[in-house]
C-alpha cells in the first residue's frame, strides 16, 4: 500500500514531466510534417544512413518548419513570444505549484499572473534573441559530424544561452531599479528570477533531445519505421528521452527536511560567496547553518563574516578570528575592532598587542567609534605604546562623538581625574550621563559615585543606589558591588545581608577584584551566609590576583592568625607588603605589626615606625594607634608624648578604641 500511496503522491510531478514530453512530441511532429518533401525525404533517408548529413542540419530544416525560414519576421518573433510565454507556465508549474521551490527557496514567491506579466517583460526579447542565436550557431557548425564537436556546439549554445538570458534580467534589474542578483542565485533557484532563466533553454533542450533521439533513431531505424514516419520516430524518441530526463531531476530537486536540495552542497562548495549564503537561509540546523555562513564568509562576503563571527566567537573563537580577518581585510572596520580585542585578550589566537595596536587604529580610521574608544585605553594604560593621556583623551572623544557610550564613560574619567586634560568634574558628570543613557553600564555606575558621594552635586544616596543597580542590570560588576556595599552598611537602602551577598557575587563572576574581596568578608565575618574561612581565602586570592589591594591585605591577615590554613608568616608579609604597596593603608598598618614583632620578618623598629605612619595617613586608626605608641614608649624613635597624645586623639576620633584608652591613660 506505502507504494501505491507514493506513487499517487508524486502524480502531479509525473503529469508535469508527460506534458512536457507530449509537447516536444507534438512540435516534431508537427514541424517534421510542414517540411518540403524533399526535405522529409532526405531525413528518412538520413536515418536510415542512405544520405550524407548531420543532426544539426537536419533540426534547422525542422526549425525553419516550424518557425518560418525568414527569423527576423513578425511571425517568427510571435511564435518565439507564444512559446517562451509557455515556457515560463510550466517552470512556475514545476518550481512554485508542485515541488514548492520557489515560495520556499526565493526570498519572495509569485503568483502565476505576477510569473506570466514578468516572464513577457523579462523573456521575451531574450528569448527571441536566444533561439535565433541556437539557429546561426548551428547552421555555422551544420557540417561537423565528429560526435564530440557536436558536443562542444551544443555546450557552447548552453553557455551563449546563459550569457543573453542573464544579461537581459540584470537589464530589467537596473532599469527597474531593483536589487542585482548573480549567476549563481539563479541557477540554483534561490530567486524567483531561476523560472525566467530556465524557460529561456526552450530551444536548447530541443536541440539537445533532438541530437539524441536522432541518434538513437539512426540506431533503430527500421524498428521505429524511420522510412515511412521519420518526424514520428523523432519525436517518439525524443518524448521518451525528456520525459525520463524530468522523472532524473525529480531526486536533484526535491528538498530534504532540512530545507535544501542536492544540487546546495555543490554550489556552496564551487560559488561559496553567491551559494553559501543562502544555503545557510533555508537551512533549519543552526549548527549546519554556522558551518554554511562560515564557508560564504570564506568566500568575501564580509557582512556575513561579521555577523557569524559574532554567534562563534564563544564557542568556536579560532573560526571567529577567521571571519573578522576577513571581514576586516575586506573593508569592514568593526570586523576590524572585534579582531584586535582577540588579538589583545588572546582569546583565539596568540596575543600580540602590537597586532591590536593596528587593527585598532585600522578601525578607528575606518569610522568605527569602539575602535577608537580601546585604542584611546592602549594610551591610557600603556599597552604596547607609550603612555599619553592627551592622545587617549583625543581618542575617547572621537569615540564618544561616534556615539559609542564606553568612549564617553571613559572621557568622563579623565575629566574627573584631570588626565590628559585640566580636571572638570562637571564636565565628567556630563559624560558620564551621556554615557549612561546611551546604553554604558560603567556610565551608570560611575554617575552613581558622583551621587554617592556629593561630588559638586547635592550627595544624593537614593539617587546612587538607582544608578548603581542600573549599571549592576546592564552588567557593570563595579556596580554590583558598590550596591552591594550599600546593602551591606544600610546606607540609602534597607540592610540586607544576603542581597549584599548576591551582588557581590554578581560583581565577583563579572570580573571585579574587590567584589569578590568584600565577598569574601561576608564569609569571613559570617554575614548573610555560615562563616567559611576556606571560602574565604579563595575569594580574597582572587581578588588579590585581579588587582584588589584589600584582598591582598585580608589574605594576609588570615595566613597571619591561622584561619582555616596553616599560619605562614612570611605568606602574610608578602600580602602585607602587596596591600601596602598598593595603597592599601590597612596593609601598611599590618606590615608594620610584622615588623614589630619579628614575625616572618626580622624585627625592625625603624621600618615598623615608617609602616605605621602610612597606614596613618591613609586613613586606618590602627596605624595612627601604633605609631602613637612608638613615639609614646621611645621605640624606633626619641619619645615625644605630645606627639603620642596627637596621634591617640586623631585615632580615638576614627572610633579605635585601643587609642582612647591609651589617651585616657596619658591624661591621668
Amino acid at each position: 500500500m506505502s507504494g501505491v500511496s507514493e506513487f499517487f503522491s508524486e502524480w502531479p510531478y509525473l503529469v508535469w514531466a508527460f506534458g512536457i514530453a507530449s509537447a516536444f512530441y507534438a512540435v516534431t511532429v508537427f514541424a517534421v510534417s510542414h517540411l518540403h518533401a524533399d526535405k522529409k525525404a532526405n531525413l528518412s533517408l538520413w536515418l536510415q544512413g542512405d544520405y550524407q548529413s548531420t543532426w544539426s542540419a537536419q533540426f534547422c530544416n525542422m526549425f525553419d518548419s516550424a518557425f518560418g525560414e525568414k527569423h527576423f519576421r513578425l511571425r517568427c518573433f510571435l511564435l518565439s513570444a507564444i512559446a517562451s510565454i509557455l515556457a515560463v507556465f510550466s517552470l512556475w508549474l514545476l518550481f512554485d505549484y508542485i515541488l514548492g521551490l520557489i515560495s520556499l527557496r526565493a526570498v519572495t514567491g509569485l503568483s502565476l499572473t505576477e510569473a506570466l506579466i514578468l516572464g513577457a517583460l523579462i523573456n521575451v526579447v531574450p528569448d527571441y534573441i536566444s533561439l535565433c542565436e541556437t539557429r546561426w550557431l548551428l547552421k555555422l557548425f551544420a557540417r561537423v559530424r565528429n560526435p564530440l564537436g557536436q558536443l562542444v556546439v551544443l555546450i557552447l549554445d548552453t553557455v551563449v544561452t546563459s550569457l543573453i538570458i542573464f544579461a537581459g534580467i540584470k537589464l530589467y534589474l537596473m532599469v527597474t531599479g531593483k536589487p542585482q542578483i548573480s549567476l549563481v542565485e539563479m541557477i540554483g533557484l534561490f530567486s524567483f528570477y531561476a523560472i525566467f532563466f530556465y524557460s529561456t533553454f526552450l530551444t536548447s533542450t530541443w536541440a539537445w533531445a533532438y541530437c539524441l533521439s536522432s541518434w538513437i533513431s539512426k540506431i533503430s531505424a527500421n524498428l521505429l519505421d524511420a522510412r515511412n514516419a521519420p518526424g514520428r520516430s523523432l519525436a517518439l524518441v525524443g518524448a521518451a528521452i525528456v520525459f525520463v530526463g524530468s522523472l532524473g531531476l525529480k531526486p536533484a530537486l526535491t528538498m530534504n527536511e532540512d530545507g535544501r536540495i542536492a544540487v546546495d552542497e555543490f554550489l556552496c562548495s564551487a560559488f561559496p560567496t553567491d551559494a553559501c549564503t543562502h544555503v545557510a537561509r533555508l537551512t533549519k540546523d543552526d549548527k549546519l547553518k554556522l558551518i554554511y555562513l562560515s564557508r560564504a564568509c570564506i568566500g568575501g562576503v564580509t557582512e556575513e563574516c561579521l555577523g557569524t563571527g559574532k554567534k562563534l566567537y564563544k564557542v568556536k573563537p579560532e573560526q571567529a578570528a577567521i571571519l573578522w580577518t576577513k571581514s576586516c581585510d575586506g573593508g569592514n572596520a568593526e570586523g576590524c575592532a572585534n579582531l584586535a580585542q582577540m588579538y589583545r585578550f588572546a582569546f583565539g589566537v596568540d596575543e600580540d598587542t602590537a597586532r591590536a595596536i593596528d587593527l585598532y587604529k585600522q578601525s578607528c580610521d575606518g569610522g568605527n567609534a569602539v575602535g577608537c574608544t580601546e585604542l584611546g585605553t592602549m594610551y591610557r594604560l600603556a599597552l604596547g605604546v607609550d603612555q599619553d593621556y592627551v592622545r587617549a583623551v583625543s581618542l575617547y572623544k572621537e569615540g564618544c562623538d561616534g556615539e559609542d557610550a564606553i568612549g564617553c564613560t571613559n572621557l568622563g574619567y579623565m575629566y574627573r581625574y584631570g588626565l590628559g586634560v585640566d580636571q572638570d568634574i562637571a564636565r565628567a558628570i556630563d559624560l558620564y550621563k551621556q554615557s549612561c543613557d546611551g546604553g554604558s553600564a560603567l556610565g551608570c555606575t560611575n554617575l552613581g559615585v558622583v551621587y554617592r558621594y556629593g561630588l559638586i552635586v547635592d550627595q544624593d544616596i537614593a539617587r546612587a543606589a538607582d544608578l548603581y543597580k542600573q549599571g549592576c542590570d546592564g552588567g557593570s560588576a563595579q556596580g554590583c558591588a558598590y550596591l552591594a556595599g550599600m546593602y551591606k552598611s544600610g546606607t540609602g537602602v534597607d540592610q540586607d545581608y544576603a542581597r549584599a551577598v548576591d551582588l557581590y557575587k554578581r560583581g565577583c563572576d563579572g570580573g571585579h577584584a574587590r567584589g569578590c574581596t568584600y565577598l569574601g568578608t561576608m564569609y569571613d565575618d559570617a554575614l548573610g551566609v555560615d562563616q567559611d574561612y576556606a571560602r574565604a581565602v579563595d575569594l580574597y586570592k582572587r581578588g588579590c590576583d585581579g588587582g584588589s589591594t584589600e584582598g591582598c591585605t585580608y589574605l594576609g591577615f588570615i595566613y597571619n592568625n591561622a584561619l582555616g590554613v596553616d599560619q605562614d608568616y612570611a605568606r602574610a608579609v608578602d600580602l602585607y607588603k602587596r596591600g601596602c604597596d598598593g595603597g592599601h593603608s590597612r596593609g601598611c598598618t599590618y606590615l608594620g605589626i610584622m615588623y614589630d614583632y619579628a614575625r616572618g620578618v626580622d624585627q625592625d623598629y625603624a621600618r615598623a615606625v615608617d609602616l605605621y605612619k602610612r597606614g596613618c595617613d591613609g586613613g586606618h586608626a590602627l596605624g595612627c594607634t601604633y605609631l602613637g605608641t612608638m613615639f609614646d614608649e621611645a621605640i624606633g624613635v626619641d619619645q615625644d608624648i605630645e606627639k603620642a597624645r596627637a596621634l591617640y586623639k586623631q585615632a580615638c576620633a576614627m572610633r579605635e578604641d585601643w587609642a582612647c584608652n591609651r589617651l585616657n591613660d596619658l591624661d591621668d
